[in-house]
């Protein structure tokens, strides 16, 4: 094996076929060339799915455990998949052969750029010879847990790799703020607007895994879309891409983005019903202003009808 070509190394992880033993483990790979380092977990999928299992790495202990949180709770900040986190990947398929992409929030992903390779090679190498060791040794990336610590590969001053202890850092409190900015004018001017008692809207915010943008390095669309529950028409349906604000910033304006709908529609309906408790605590700021009726349910049966109507049709 080539320990610089990262796509054979990423094959031969895909070869062992450990998914299922491996699944859940955390090690880490320190670099001397690098200031942080890399975590590593891997994941297995089941039922009928044409990928076997995932090899995820992260660099530094803040992007690792910024995927943990998400993964105990994906309500959390503003994260709807794994794809919304930096890291890259080797994808095992069951067919047995391997891809590998580099992620970034809000873009598709895409194959390594080939300076990632630098790192990104004695990483995959390092966690290969893990995996191998994981089949005899399960509880290898516990071996330092008795001085509260991480397994990890550490690449010395000579080059040689040796097993070792790697400390989490104190991770500082850091203060987790969401702005939602609503005009003035804009609520003041819907309060003013007939509340159809009788009338329910279903909205959600949506991430396609289909549709993207035509650019060179292409960025996800996320939908943020609405429907009057009873006839199925649109009332709501701004298409997104991640920009300077982030994934935060197209969180934070969809408040401001339903306000302008009641606007357009010349009313307010009496209830609005959304998925998630997170879209309910973004949308929350305006149902302070306007008084409608919020409520969660986790099935939408006009909007889900609308949107499967529309992804059939490519008119999303």
């Amino acid at each position: 094996m080539d320990k610089k070509d990262i796509a054979e190394i990423a094959q031969a992880i895909a070869r062992l076929g450990l998914w299922k033993k491996v699944a859940g483990k955390v090690w880490a790979v320190t670099l001397e060339t690098e200031t942080l380092p890399f975590l590593v977990t891997a994941a297995q999928e089941s039922g009928k799915n044409p990928i076997a299992g995932r090899l995820l790495v992260f660099r530094g202990f803040d992007a690792f455990r910024d995927f943990r949180i998400f993964t105990q709770n994906p309500n959390l900040g503003v994260a709807m998949s794994p794809i919304d986190f930096e890291h890259w990947e080797v994808v095992g398929l069951a067919s047995g052969g391997a891809e590998l992409y580099a992620f970034a929030p809000g873009f598709v992903p895409v194959p390594p750029p080939p300076g990632d390779a630098a790192f990104l090679a004695p990483v995959l190498y390092e966690s290969y010879g893990i995996l191998m060791r994981l089949e005899e040794e399960p509880d290898l990336p516990l071996e330092f847990k008795d001085e509260a610590s991480l397994f990890a590969r550490r690449e010395g001053l000579d080059g040689k790799w040796r097993d070792a202890p790697l400390k989490a850092p104190g991770l500082p409190h850091v203060l987790y703020v969401e702005r939602v900015a609503l005009a003035k004018a804009d609520c003041e001017a819907a309060a003013k607007l007939q509340l159809a008692k009788d009338e329910t809207w279903e909205i959600d915010f949506l991430q396609s895994a289909v549709f993207r943008t035509t650019e060179a390095r292409p960025r996800i669309l996320y939908l943020f879309a609405g429907v009057d529950a009873a006839t199925g028409r649109r009332v709501l349906w701004d298409r997104m891409g991640v920009g300077s604000g982030g994934l935060k910033g197209m969180w934070e304006s969809l408040a401001t983005r339903l306000l302008k709908a009641f606007l357009a529609s010349g009313r307010v309906p009496g209830a609005i019903h959304v998925r998630t408790p997170r879209l309910a605590r973004f949308v929350r700021p305006l149902g302070l202003q306007i008084p409608f009726k919020m409520v969660q349910h986790a099935k939408l049966p006009t909007l889900d009808g609308v949107l499967s109507r529309a992804a059939t049709d490519k008119t999303i």
